[in-house]
């Protein structure tokens, strides 16, 4: 019987040590796991921030004030701002099926531009 009690306590002991290690394991693999999730964060944190500064330097303008100097705008100029509302509305046109012809009077641009919106528009996905 003595021999049975020894048996088990050895089998105990055994386990409590492999539970041990286990655990102390399982506490490395999750410190480093934390690690590498606050450096991915400070990667994404800092990828959003130049993200940001790109749009906001992207969103002005420069223009020719005429004197061979520049400036900077802080928003697009209504010219700028025309010109785009003219090709998304001949874009529109052009998914509408409309001619080339029509087009190009309809948004006041170039006849091969309102071709190249339609060929664009046509070209299989």
């Amino acid at each position: 019987m003595w021999f049975l009690m020894l048996v088990l306590a050895l089998i105990i002991i055994a386990a409590q040590a492999m539970l041990w290690r286990l655990q102390r394991r399982l506490l490395t693999n999750l410190q480093v796991s934390q690690a590498r999730v606050q450096a991915l964060e400070e990667t994404v944190r800092r990828i959003t921030v130049g993200q940001t500064t790109k749009k906001t330097d992207a969103s002005h303008a420069v223009h020719d004030t005429g004197d061979g100097g520049f400036k900077v705008l802080s928003r697009p100029t209504e010219e700028s701002e025309e010109k785009e509302n003219r090709y998304r509305r001949a874009r529109v046109l052009a998914e509408s099926g409309r001619d080339a012809c029509y087009i190009a009077s309809a948004c006041q641009i170039g006849e091969e531009e309102a071709e190249l919106l339609i060929r664009l528009n046509n070209r299989p996905s």
